[in-house]
């Protein structure tokens, strides 16, 4: 067998044998899922109305205990939690019809809240965390205005007012209710905390 052949056969039987383990390796990368997570986003309102008491769900226990330590509020209720599963981001817009209580019940408000660049990592101790590049959260509350129109009769205008909060890079403890924000209502003595709850999807 002439030898040079036989070298040159050799080579390209492991050339192409490495090309293979490299397209299957490919091929098991692209085949895995990116990981899913469970995200809840809940809106916690606090005042000093006993008459407004309710139930709250046993995961907030501790995240209305440590708002206590900061704040005089006496009552803290769950008015709303939304429910949403991405691999990195969320976009999510909807009513508000809790708030219907405070506002013309005509005229609902609005929500409009969105987090991006959800990813898992190590922090300082070495323990994962989950970490936004982005997360934002607005109302939109409509103001009723009443004044006289022509020939006396009293007429009303609607004007929606926005509020809201954005956030950047910041993490969260898995499975661990987070407050990220606040917000003030219309309502001198009420305010409204947003908890985030961010955990494996099963």
């Amino acid at each position: 067998m002439n030898k040079p052949n036989f070298i040159f056969k050799v080579f390209l039987f492991v050339l192409v044998l490495s090309a293979t383990n490299v397209f299957a390796q490919t091929d098991t990368k692209q085949a895995q899922a990116d990981p899913c997570y469970e995200v809840v986003l809940q809106l916690l309102m606090a005042s000093n109305n006993a008459g407004e008491k309710s139930s709250l769900p046993p995961s907030l226990s501790n995240t209305v205990k440590k708002l206590k330590t900061l704040y005089t509020f006496s009552d803290f209720r769950l008015t709303t939690t939304f429910l949403q599963r991405t691999t990195s981001s969320v976009e999510y817009k909807s009513l508000l019809t809790e708030f219907n209580q405070i506002t013309d019940k005509n005229y609902p408000a609005f929500s409009d809240w969105s987090l991006k660049g959800l990813r898992s990592i190590p922090n300082a101790q070495g323990r994962n965390v989950l970490q936004f590049e982005m997360f934002r959260f607005g109302m939109r509350i409509p103001i009723v205005r009443s004044g006289a129109g022509e020939g006396g009769n009293t007429q009303s205008s609607v004007v929606y007012d926005s509020t809201g909060v954005t956030t950047t890079r910041f993490s969260v403890n898995i499975n661990e209710p987070t407050v990220i924000g606040s917000l003030t209502t219309s309502k001198p003595d009420e305010l409204l905390f947003l908890v985030l709850t961010v955990k494996p999807a099963e």
